[in-house]
């Protein structure tokens, strides 16, 4: 009896094992043929940038194309490139942190925090508003001509000069009705962290944010600043085909709502650290994360999609800046992170993401 309880046993032992074994071998199998994917695809759209994916365990990190065409500077894993509007949802962080904290009311309206402010929602929209892009304020490029650069990057502009010039206008709708994508929303945003905290937006980002999960490739862009590694960023003529420079522009004027530089290593150890609740509370990421108007919730989208005959919510922050063009983006129910980061446009992020993210669900 003994001896047939232990050869029962035995046997059983190994039929996991070799199931274990199957399992592994099909997700290594699948693992190979997304890396094999994202080369080809890379490499046939001429993409010029870093792209990171995990998945679990494990890593995709390479990089493709150039940093640097004048002096022929090859893109690497520790490349840093301007993160654009990625920089809302750090934005969004620090203010779900203040919440956290007691310092600040979500449902308080902007003259609150900012009694001087002079916009015409200053007594009409709060910072629940500001987050999910329901204002109501006049976009901070309201006629502007969209083929030039927008008058607000081409001065060197204090954050008190941007906010009265470019973030104070009109009211175009009631607050919580319209979704209308603003930077002058997250620019808000930015001055009122400043205000609490008494101190600089970049510092109060690097001592709560950068430090303390060791980004210590991050921080904020300015024209002047010589930043090591930083790509420089290019756009191709579209009838001439001929590579250019980036327009000349202040990308510090972006301030609270753009104007950060990452690498794709800092934005994972940023993302892995907020989905696992290392930078909220579990409630205050459950706010973050709630969809409102066009499925944005707090500076970022969360978005049902259908993959492989699969319905997956995948939680997306967009960036872009004229060249510079980024995606962070996460898959909960899979626990998939995609970083593109690029310094150059040369396709379309949402066909490259989606492609990816069909070769990793079954």
């Amino acid at each position: 009896m003994l001896n047939t309880l232990s050869i029962f046993n035995t046997v059983r032992t190994f039929i996991w094992i070799a199931y274990f074994l199957l399992l592994t071998t099909d997700s290594l199998g699948q693992w190979k043929h997304t890396e094999k994917f994202i080369d080809e695809y890379a490499k046939t759209s001429r993409y010029n940038g870093t792209i990171l994916v995990k998945q679990g365990n494990k890593t995709y990190l390479k990089s493709f194309g150039t940093a640097n065409f004048q002096f022929d500077v090859p893109n690497q894993p520790d490349t840093k490139y301007k993160i654009a509007s990625i920089t809302k949802l750090f934005t969004a962080v620090l203010i779900m942190q203040l919440y956290e904290a007691g310092k600040l009311d979500l449902h308080a309206t902007i003259k609150t925090y900012l009694p001087n402010y002079t916009g015409a929602a200053g007594d009409k929209a709060t910072i629940f508003h500001l987050l999910t892009a329901t204002s109501g304020i006049e976009s901070s490029e309201a006629g502007e001509d969209p083929n030039e650069v927008p008058s607000m990057f081409l001065k060197k502009y204090t954050t008190d000069e941007i906010l009265q010039r470019y973030c104070s206008g009109k009211m175009e709708n009631e607050p919580g009705k319209h979704y209308s994508y603003n930077n002058a929303d997250y620019v808000i945003l930015g001055k009122i962290i400043e205000a609490i905290y008494d101190r600089p937006y970049e510092e109060v980002l690097r001592t709560q944010l950068l430090q303390p999960l060791k980004m210590n490739h991050s921080g904020m862009c300015s024209y002047q600043q010589v930043i090591e590694n930083l790509a420089a960023v290019y756009s191709i003529d579209e009838r001439s085909k001929e590579l250019k420079n980036d327009p000349f522009y202040y990308i510090e004027n972006f301030y609270s709502a753009g104007a950060m530089y990452s690498t794709a290593e800092d934005l994972l150890l940023f993302s892995e650290a907020l989905y696992n609740g290392g930078l909220l509370a579990d409630s205050s990421l459950k706010m973050l994360l709630t969809p409102y108007l066009e499925s944005y919730g707090f500076g970022l989208w969360i978005r049902k999609l259908q993959i492989n005959n699969r319905e997956i919510v995948m939680n997306e922050r967009q960036g872009s800046i004229w060249g510079t063009t980024t995606r962070l983006l996460y898959i909960p129910q899979e626990k998939i992170t995609i970083i593109l980061l690029t310094n150059m446009y040369t396709i379309s992020l949402n066909t490259f993401q989606n492609e990816i993210i069909k070769t990793l669900i079954h």
